[in-house]
């Protein structure tokens, strides 16, 4: 009798942990993470095969490698949409790919780098300002038919309106105004521009990455002697 009731018990335990840690599992706020990315120069161009073929270092060794351009592959250039017909060869660019079959890659994610910094390293959000409160850093913001409630970061400069950065406090996003949030999570953003300042932002995004990724080889670099 003592050791029916003891594997009950640990049976009705062991169930209670595994619903607990799906819940714990559930109510963990999700966090985007930026999308890998490998800067690149363009070596060639094929418009018949749509294909573009690009040379840079892909995990430590230079890679040359040629890419399917598919209708789902996102082109981006100077903030905008882009067709491949508006890059050139020579010119160095951000991109992501995927593994379509085996030797041969798509375009996820083709870009010039403050552009990509801006609109496609992580998820955004483009619609109207509903409101905006600087004592809470909340904005509304309605986008795709829905209404968007997210918390701005409470450091640094996150807003970039009229070319010019600002703190969250210091901003003013007016009802009706058209903006571009970057999502850090959900209910979270990472920025807020509006239309004259993506390139501000995405600079700077992109001049901050190279300077960490120097830092970050710079530190591997004296490791090794």
């Amino acid at each position: 009798m003592f050791r029916r009731m003891w594997a009950v018990g640990m049976l009705v335990g062991l169930m209670a942990c595994l619903v607990f840690g799906q819940e714990t599992r559930q109510e963990r706020p999700k966090t985007y993470r930026p999308v890998l990315h490998s800067l690149v120069t363009i070596v060639k161009i094929d418009a018949a095969k749509n294909t573009i073929t690009v040379k840079g270092v892909y995990r430590g060794q230079e890679v040359e490698r040629t890419l399917l351009v598919q209708s789902e592959s996102k082109l981006m250039k100077d903030g905008k949409d882009a067709k491949l017909a508006d890059f050139k060869e020579g010119e160095q660019v951000l991109v992501t790919w995927r593994s379509i079959r085996r030797g041969e890659y798509a375009v996820r994610f083709l870009a010039d780098p403050p552009t990509f910094f801006a609109f496609l390293r992580y998820p955004t959000l483009k619609g109207k300002v509903k409101s905006f409160d600087p004592a809470t850093l909340t904005i509304v913001v309605e986008a795709e038919g829905k209404e968007h409630k997210l918390t701005l970061p409470g450091r640094g400069e996150c807003c970039f309106a009229q070319g010019k950065a600002h703190r969250g406090k210091a901003a003013v996003w007016k009802g009706g105004e058209e903006v571009v949030v970057v999502l850090g999570a959900p209910d979270r953003a990472r920025a807020v521009f509006d239309s004259a300042s993506w390139k501000v932002y995405g600079e700077r995004e992109w001049q901050d990455y190279q300077r960490r990724t120097q830092a970050r080889q710079r530190q591997r670099e004296g490791q090794q002697q």
